[in-house]
């Protein structure tokens, strides 16, 4: 099988970064292949960032889809779209015939699995008000306790590990007090691999929201199924 890791941040760096992360629970059988938005932001984290991020990864799934197709390589099984808010994932649902698993989405879905109440903690002024946008058109505001925010520049934390590590920490546990969820997720590619950090150390189960996406998308390529009914070789022109 083949997952295309979606990064509908500008910034490579943090593609191999995730893609890293996820090789140690990725099955032996099971290729990830990254992609990089090729314009917008080093990483999205305004309501105009996500504008033109809504462009840019539909941009960057026809290139990947494209590269294969023309090195005659298979399609890919599913995509990961490693970007939490996931800005045009409708797009690309529509467009492509294999299945999206958004890192929103499959974290969200987790966590309300996992307990009654989830809090979410991310790093950027903006991401509340926009994650409150998400929760209100899903119809899940009554089951989000809450927003924590991490201070600080996304990429300096994501870089940062040490720093980064306690600056999570932190907030994860300011919305355990103030909000007393039944979950915690660690939101956002910046802050990929600190929720699985934390998960031994707080008192709720807390959620790495690239592991949580990342483990749906591994099990919607296992389900083999695509979109529109159309099979993969026939999807991606290849036989």
């Amino acid at each position: 099988m083949k997952i295309l890791v979606l990064n509908g941040n500008t910034t490579a760096h943090v593609t191999e970064r995730m893609i890293a992360a996820l090789k140690p629970r990725c099955p032996e059988s099971v290729q990830l292949v990254g992609a990089t938005a090729p314009f917008g932001m080093p990483y999205v984290s305004t309501r105009g960032a996500v504008a033109v991020a809504t462009h840019a990864v539909q941009e960057a799934v026809r290139e990947a889809v494209e590269g294969e197709r023309a090195a005659g390589r298979a399609p890919f099984d599913a995509c990961f779209y490693a970007c939490f808010g996931e800005p045009g994932i409708e797009a690309l649902r529509a467009e492509q015939a294999f299945p999206v698993a958004g890192m929103a989405e499959a974290s969200i879905l987790t966590a309300l699995q996992l307990g009654e109440r989830f809090s979410i903690v991310t790093v950027g002024a903006e991401w509340p008000a926009m994650l409150r946008d998400l929760m209100r058109r899903t119809a899940l505001e009554a089951r989000c306790a809450g927003i924590g925010v991490v201070p600080g520049d996304a990429l300096a934390v994501a870089t940062r590990r040490e720093d980064g590590l306690k600056l999570v920490r932190e907030a994860v546990d300011e919305v355990i007090a103030r909000q007393a969820p039944d979950v915690v997720i660690v939101a956002g590619a910046a802050l990929a691999g600190y929720g699985t950090a934390l998960a031994e150390q707080a008192p709720v189960p807390v959620l790495d929201s690239l592991t949580a996406g990342f483990e749906q998308a591994l099990a919607l390529a296992r389900l083999g199924l695509t979109r529109r009914g159309e099979d993969r070789c026939s999807a991606s022109g290849l036989g």
